[in-house]
């Protein structure tokens, strides 16, 4: 298979748990009450200059089947939350890393000293209600630029560094890469998934026993039509301490993925002067995608501060003729930051 081919396989199977964030809920519904038990629901008690530290990190694994084929920690930091401002009726609030704890890096020898970014270049600043519930971004933009400061930077040596026969293929990679990598996705990433795991039960009142189910839409950046979710969450354990936890499962349809993303190869292949590559096209065509997302959070009802996150996605690629492959993404924040884990 050319390179490029073989390229464009791995990006499908990577990028679909990579979507944009920016997602819309829709479709609420009870799908299981039970009144004859109390209710729980999570309200913030922060004090103006409060400070929370947690340690995050994140792993790839890959399966063929049963069997662990790869497995790789792409993520290891500390991040910070912290109250800026208290009101009766809002929260000021910052985020930022302040450590990564990576011995190494893929982007280790990139001359990052050419780019003008400080620390507080990349602190997010952000609102929230009274209850803790997100609010608002007040720096979104400025951080983005930032980010694709640094992501323009990561691209220009991937692109050098991408071997091809022609310059319509590097033409076609370079694409597809500014689709997939740029200030928005990795602000998603880096960013916006800390802050939607840990404001959004805030403000949330349920039954002990209850479900709700609603559906979670998420756009993507290399196809039109955004991908739906089937969502469930209800509350999984409760002490007489006033710890919570919640859990969420998200299961999502990609069929039609699969077919759009077939549709914006072609494209991208016709407008850089090649060929349409029918082989690829039967062999991404055929491919029969899953995608799962297990996500537990347990907070204090006390305080309303989490002490623990855990979100793991699993994406389920199965072609013709071809075993079962899964990929585990990995998130996780914990209060104790001596917690260690594996190298």
């Amino acid at each position: 298979m050319k390179p490029l081919s073989k390229l464009v396989i791995v990006i499908l199977f990577f990028i679909a748990g990579n979507a944009v964030l920016g997602q819309e809920l829709s479709n609420f519904r009870w799908i299981s009450q039970d009144t004859t038990t109390g209710s729980v629901q999570v309200v913030a008690d922060w004090q103006k200059g409060e400070k929370k530290k947690f340690r995050a990190y994140k792993f790839d694994n890959r399966y063929q089947g049963d069997s662990l084929v790869s497995e790789k920690k792409i993520l290891d930091c500390i991040v910070e939350f912290a109250v800026m401002d208290s009101t009766t009726e809002s929260y000021s609030m910052t985020f930022k890393m302040l450590e990564n704890k990576m011995t190494s890096s893929a982007g280790s020898d990139l001359r990052l000293e050419q780019l003008n970014i400080r620390d507080e270049d990349l602190t997010l600043r952000y609102s929230t209600d009274a209850n803790g519930t997100f609010a608002a971004f007040k720096n979104r933009t400025e951080v983005e630029g930032k980010l694709d400061e640094l992501m323009n930077l990561i691209k220009q040596k991937q692109k050098e560094q991408f071997k091809a026969k022609n310059e319509a293929e590097k033409k076609v990679f370079a694409t597809v890469l500014d689709q997939m990598a740029n200030g928005k996705i990795l602000f998603g990433t880096m960013f916006e998934t800390f802050i939607a795991q840990v404001h959004g039960i805030h403000g949330y009142r349920t039954g002990i026993n209850d479900t709700l189910f609603f559906n979670e839409t998420v756009p993507h950046p290399m196809v039109n039509r955004p991908i739906q979710f089937d969502c469930y969450l209800y509350v999984a354990a409760l002490d007489t301490l006033g710890m919570v936890q919640f859990d969420t499962e998200k299961f999502a349809d990609m069929e039609q993925f699969s077919q759009d993303y077939v549709a914006f190869i072609n494209k991208t292949r016709q407008d850089s002067g090649l060929k349409p590559d029918k082989k690829l096209d039967d062999q991404v065509g055929t491919l029969n995608m899953e995608m799962e997302t297990y996500s537990s959070i347990v907070l204090d009802l006390n305080s309303g501060w989490p002490t623990y996150l855990k979100l793991s996605r699993v994406i389920t690629a199965k072609a013709a003729k071809e075993e079962t492959a899964a990929r585990y993404e990995v998130w996780e924040l914990d209060s104790d930051l001596e917690y260690r884990v594996k190298d």
